[in-house]
């Protein structure tokens, strides 16, 4: 991957929450209204954008701090401190980035199908999973949210991975199990399937998790992404 920290931690805060570049600060604004911070960071880089209107506490200004994945950076917690009348829940996890070579994991039992035009109508007669509404259902086999690949048992989808956020540049791997098949190793499978299918027109793919799952970060390990730093969010 040649893009260094710095562009790919904004390409994916603004795959998942939209950045808008203020040209009177160097900080960026987020066009997602439901947030009022975001800050990404990695070892060698970080970015802070704050929802429209929301000003920069002058007591965090220049607030130096080591990289420290899993630990609430010390200028967001002043940040968060100074919305005295706000409620704000911050949540945060670590981000990872494809590379150009997958690992490819073993094999699955189960058939897995993929976003292409056969594996589109194949998903038509497939059984919907209960967590998915039936609109959503249908934009997802019908690729208008993007690659997908399925796990499928006994025409059920089992482990699907898709596409919950893109832009022109880039896309981000959304992965569901269903809990009587986890632990058999299907979600590395279908990453990496859909992987395939959305490289074709996306330069980078990003995969995040939060930080107590354990199991999404297994699946990142299993197909040797590479590690990109910590995102968190308040709103």
């Amino acid at each position: 991957m040649s893009w260094d920290e710095g562009r790919l931690l904004a390409l994916e805060v603004d795959v998942n929450y939209g950045l808008a570049t203020n040209p009177d600060t160097p900080r960026s604004t987020l066009r997602d209204p439901s947030l009022l911070v975001v800050w990404a960071w990695s070892p060698r880089a970080r970015l802070l954008a704050l929802a429209s209107g929301l000003a920069l506490p002058n007591s965090i200004c220049g607030m130096e701090q080591e990289y420290s994945p899993g630990r609430l950076p010390d200028a967001l917690h002043c940040l968060v401190a100074s919305l005295d009348n706000r409620t704000v829940s911050v949540e945060g996890g670590p981000c990872f980035v494809f590379p150009d070579r997958l690992d490819i994991p073993v094999p699955t039992p189960l058939p897995v199908i993929t976003s292409t035009s056969d594996g589109r109508r194949t998903a038509q007669h497939l059984i919907r999973p209960d967590n998915w509404q039936p609109d959503e259902w249908n934009e997802l086999i019908n690729g208008r949210m993007g690659e997908w690949a399925m796990a499928v048992h006994d025409r059920e989808p089992v482990s699907i991975c898709f596409t919950p956020a893109s832009n022109a540049t880039a896309g981000e791997a959304g992965i569901w199990t269903r809990p009587d098949f986890r632990g058999k190793r299907l979600a590395p499978t279908v990453v990496a399937a859909w992987s395939q299918r959305e490289h074709r027109t996306k330069t980078v793919l990003f995969y995040r998790t939060t930080a107590d799952n354990h199991a999404s970060q297994a699946v990142a390990r299993a197909l040797g992404l590479t590690p990109l730093g910590w995102i968190w969010t308040a709103r």
